[in-house]
């Protein structure tokens, strides 16, 4: 089997996070994810499940994304960075599909009768989880900038990870979204333009300090995310509301980059480790699921939210096993759709 030219350890961590991706959404309900739902029970076991789930996944996507973006750009040269290849296929890539699938997203799940000029902006800006995609969009016209300026990684890595603390200010397009991740994706990017490597770290020893900091840090910083409450100085609570609001929502950012970078780095050390001590060529079946992945993201949580909203299945298996079932039926369910859809044109343009 050829394997060459093959970012093995991406080929391995794209199926685990979407695997950690449909488990998300089936549990989303709850943890309030999805706001409030009629009819869903609070279990403490599910809400803490499913926020481990989404713990470091889509830093980790979006940190994969420019580790590969930054392997293209080393191995093929700059032509990968020039605007009319870059922007332009990652608009085809990105955007488009990002606006088909808003737009039968609004058709399906939201307000069809809203004003034409909101329905024309949440297709552009990206509707559900649709979002990922503009904001994957700007990730990469960042990079553009950043290379054209020609900054040295030593003082972009600051500035970004700023950003990612201080991304609440509210951009359109969800480029609020892209002040967050673009931290995590530069981070992936620089490390395979400079060939950074990380074998030293591949080891039993690092797999295990990895996973013991996280076990710690992702259920503490947790509940201080959702349990911060006023902050007082001098004895008394801070009267401007602005003030506090910006401190709780910098706090809370900074909490999650901390333990959404532990749990990035475990899953890569771990992957890597793997990898080092097994010389066998990767599955072929491995290998094509990781290129289903792009429709996975797009069809599952229409399934997912099909199963919830206009079946009774929750009346059939109960609420308890609601969310398992729906798991297990919708992973498959949406590799097998991804794959019969990569098998026409239409489908290879939107998922390919």
């Amino acid at each position: 089997m050829e394997q060459k030219n093959l970012l093995t350890n991406v080929a391995i961590m794209r199926p685990i996070l979407i695997v950690l991706l449909v488990f998300y959404h089936a549990f989303a309900p709850y943890s309030g994810a999805w706001g409030t739902m009629e009819g869903f029970p609070e279990v403490q076991a599910y809400w803490w499940l499913d926020w481990l789930s989404y713990a470091f996944m889509l830093e980790t996507f979006v940190f994969v994304s420019g580790y590969v973006f930054g392997y293209q750009v080393r191995t093929k040269g700059s032509s990968k960075l020039e605007a009319k290849n870059l922007l332009w296929n990652k608009f085809k890539r990105l955007i488009i599909p990002s606006m088909v699938f808003s737009l039968l997203y609004i058709f399906l799940f939201m307000d069809i009768t809203q004003p034409v000029f909101k329905t024309v902006y949440d297709v552009i800006r990206g509707v559900g989880h649709m979002w990922f995609l503009p904001m994957l969009f700007w990730c990469f016209a960042a990079i553009w900038i950043i290379e054209k300026l020609k900054l040295k990684p030593l003082l972009v890595i600051p500035l970004l990870f700023l950003c990612s603390i201080f991304s609440f200010i509210p951009l359109p397009f969800q480029m609020t979204a892209s002040m967050y991740y673009m931290f995590f994706f530069y981070v992936g990017y620089i490390t395979q333009r400079e060939n950074i490597s990380f074998n030293s770290f591949f080891t039993v020893k690092y797999c295990v300090v990895a996973v013991i900091a996280f076990c710690i840090l992702f259920p503490t910083l947790t509940l201080f995310k959702f349990n911060i409450g006023d902050f007082n100085t001098g004895g008394g609570v801070i009267e401007n509301q602005l003030i506090t609001k910006v401190a709780r929502i910098s706090m809370c950012n900074m909490a999650k980059i901390i333990y959404s970078s532990v749990g990035m780095t475990m899953l890569f050390v771990i992957v890597g480790t793997s990898l080092k001590k097994s010389s066998d060529l990767l599955p072929l079946w491995l290998i094509k699921i990781g290129r289903l992945c792009m429709g996975v993201y797009l069809l599952q949580q229409f399934l997912i939210l099909g199963l919830y909203l206009h079946t009774d299945l929750s009346e059939i298996v109960g609420y308890y096993w609601l969310p398992w079932v729906c798991f297990f039926v919708v992973l498959p369910a949406s590799l097998l759709l991804s794959y019969l859809m990569n098998k026409t044109k239409v489908g290879r343009f939107l998922l390919g």
